[in-house]
């Protein structure tokens, strides 16, 4: 995972922009397929707060929506609106 510094909009609201790897084992065909991507993401406000304070590289369940980079860039963002750690981080709490 990669992730730039928090910064604050003109309304003083904490973003965050970062990077993150998905990896699962998926049915397709009633075979078993190992499925890895990377995906641009967002978090704002607390999450953004959050996601700063959280070490890199441990293991979270993301939940939120995607939405294009911009009405130019159609790419997708997944916007981070909850997050949960999936395994345990010693002096490290997320939200649910």
């Amino acid at each position: 995972m990669e992730r730039d510094a928090l910064r604050m909009t003109p309304a003083r609201v904490p973003v965050v922009g970062f990077k993150v790897r998905h990896a699962s084992v998926q049915i397709e065909l009633d075979v078993e397929r190992n499925v890895t991507c990377e995906l641009s993401a967002l978090a704002i406000g607390p999450v953004a707060q959050q996601i700063t304070a959280m070490p890199m590289g441990i293991e979270m369940l993301l939940e939120g929506f995607l939405a294009a980079r911009s009405a130019r860039h159609q790419n997708p963002v997944l916007h981070v609106t909850k997050f949960e750690l999936l395994e345990a981080q010693p002096n490290v709490e997320g939200t649910k």
